[in-house]
């Protein structure tokens, strides 16, 4: 454990204090960690192909040596093609992120789809399906992986100059972080929210943290590896929970030997309009009362070492049939030639006469016991890591259609629904820490652009004032629950028992339009998005409806702008006057008519 040289903190006593309460939290918080750290390296060794290193007695990380000259040591990785599958599968899980609006008013109804193109809008720019990539990697490789959700104050829309500098408009950020970051006070304690404090402690360059908090500091003997640059410096940000004494929680920002920060913690991103940590937790299995999750290469290694074991030994017993092992009698060749040479075709052996010619000992064929165990440890591989080879199941088990096979691959995937719905979860509470950042710190009004379903480029402007839903939910089922072609096929049931058909037996145009992209045959779509369009211009004329009344006009789709119209009647009724009511049924009438005239 690293010691702290309080001599060399030349700050005030108060700051002093600080820094070294800082310090020694982050020592002592490692320390509890120091053995899951290793586990992690030694996963990624795994994974990377490193598989003859092992967690020394001491705690090391080392790699075994060979018992003999001419053992064969190669590494057969299974670890690696297995957790990119199980990535790749991952890669598909991408939510729909929607916003429900606090109460039926046509405000708060407008107020969540703005707060829902908002989203759309930041997540879209911070590339945070990359950010959701990342963190997957670490929590498939380490067990967990982390988001942090903060505001740039120097993001976003230039505003303008003053005497400080310049003014920014501010934006959203969500960045991965590495678990070998995180330093939970209690690794006995599940969830974030509930930790009393925790460090975020990463490596900065000097100038790095001079342009970010305008402070030169020193580096100091605290590393975090062993390839850190020479002008690297431990950066700690200590987070610590809302007290009685401290309702709004305390952040504390440290490098080398000086104090960054001291404050309260910055964001309002928790329940009940309260300060939290800005961290969003991701695993690839939790354990019961563990802060961190594990990972399933963790349960992969010894099956891993079990199969370069048994591929290495049959390697090697196939180089004793090939090559051949010479029993030769003491004394009547001369060794130190046929070791050096061995045995060349043609090659003569001159033995001493009366002695025994040297001869081949009795060749054999492979033992079977090396198949089997082999394809014991294979299918082991399947089963710990939820994924299996689908090729290998068309050629060795038979299963060659195309229905057997997609029920193969749906198999897996309801394996990996765990996992899966922890990544939309991850998905959902970051959706609601940006809402909250927008709300506290937004300047201004943002003008967010939404590309709708009808393809129109709409444009919001957006100020702080109407984020004023933040109640978020996913509009979508877990992305590996049902393949694409068991969507598909729901959809196309869905058509032909007729349950998509209005009270005519006809198909709805709105209906169409959406079957047809959710099959993903929109271009086949006539319509061209008219339907979304007609409901917008519905929805748009209510004011003046229901104040001026209005004529319907030629071009008008009746029947989407009776369903919208009707729609809006039965939602805001109560709210209308007797004068308003009659105007939208007249205006909603002369839509009736007019259809009934087409028809």
């Amino acid at each position: 454990m690293t010691n702290i040289d309080e001599n060399s903190i030349t700050n005030n006593d108060y700051e002093k204090e600080l820094i070294l309460q800082v310090k020694n939290d982050y020592l002592a918080f490692r320390q509890k960690r120091f053995a899951l750290e290793k586990q992690w390296e030694l996963n990624i060794d795994f994974f990377e192909g490193r598989q003859y290193s092992d967690i020394s007695p001491k705690g090391e990380i080392v790699e075994w040596d060979k018992e003999y000259y001419w053992q064969s040591r190669e590494v057969f990785n299974h670890i690696a093609p297995l957790i990119e599958t199980r990535l790749a599968k991952f890669a598909g899980v991408r939510p729909v992120v929607s916003v429900r609006p606090s109460s039926d008013d046509d405000d708060e109804t407008q107020n969540a789809k703005i707060a829902e193109s908002l989203l759309k809008s930041v997540f879209q720019k911070i590339s945070f399906n990359d950010t959701v990539s990342e963190v997957t990697r670490w929590s498939e490789l380490c067990g967990t992986g982390f988001y942090k959700i903060a505001w740039d104050k120097n993001g976003g829309e230039k505003l303008g100059v003053i005497e400080g500098g310049e003014v920014f408009q501010g934006e959203a950020v969500a960045v991965s972080v590495s678990p070998f970051e995180i330093f939970p006070e209690n690794l006995s304690i599940s969830s974030i929210e509930e930790q009393n404090s925790i460090i975020h402690a990463y490596l900065s360059s000097v100038s790095a943290v001079k342009k970010s908090f305008g402070v030169s500091v020193v580096p100091d003997n605290l590393i975090l590896t062993k390839n850190a640059d020479s002008d690297a410096v431990v950066v700690i940000e200590k987070y610590s929970a809302p007290t009685d004494d401290k309702p709004n929680g305390e952040l504390i920002i440290v490098a080398g030997n000086s104090l960054l920060h001291y404050g309260a913690l910055p964001f309002i991103n928790s329940k009940n309009g309260k300060r939290g940590y800005p961290f969003i937790k991701q695993v690839a299995s939790s354990s019961a009362g563990a802060f961190f999750g594990t990972s399933v290469i963790e349960r992969l290694i010894p099956v891993q070492r079990a199969f370069n074991a048994v591929k290495n030994r049959k390697h090697e017993f196939m180089n004793r049939i090939t090559m051949g092992v010479l029993a030769v009698e003491d004394g009547s060749i001369d060794i130190n030639e046929l070791t050096e040479d061995g045995l060349s075709p043609g090659k003569i052996l001159v033995y001493r006469q009366g002695s025994t010619p040297p001869q081949m000992m009795d060749n054999t064929t492979i033992p079977e016991v090396f198949e089997k165990e082999e394809e014991k440890l294979l299918n082991e591989f399947v089963i710990i890591s939820g994924v299996s080879d689908i090729v290998s199941s068309k050629t060795e088990g038979g299963v060659s259609s195309g229905t057997a096979l997609e029920i193969l691959v749906e198999q897996d995937n309801e394996r990996l629904l765990f996992v899966a719905e922890d990544i939309r979860n991850a998905y959902l509470k970051a959706s609601v820490m940006i809402l909250k950042l927008y709300k506290q710190f937004l300047t201004g009004v943002k003008a967010v652009k939404d590309l709708s379903d009808d393809d129109k480029n709409r444009v919001y402007y957006v100020d702080k004032s109407v984020i004023t839903a933040d109640d978020v939910y996913l509009d979508s089922e877990n992305e590996l629950m049902f393949s694409p072609r068991q969507k598909k096929e729901i959809l196309i049931k869905l058509y032909t028992t007729g349950l998509l058909f209005d009270e005519n037996g006809k198909l709805p145009e709105v209906v169409k339009e959406k079957l047809l992209t959710l099959l993903g045959y929109k271009a086949l779509d006539s319509s061209s998005g008219l339907c979304k369009l007609h409901q917008n211009k519905a929805r748009a004329e209510h004011t003046v409806i229901i104040n001026n009344g209005r004529v319907v006009d030629s071009v008008d789709n009746h029947a989407v702008h009776i369903e919208e119209h009707t729609r809006y009647y039965l939602g805001e009724f109560e709210n209308l006057t007797e004068n308003q009511i009659k105007n939208l049924l007249d205006h909603v009438a002369l839509h009736q008519n007019a259809l009934s005239v087409k028809s």
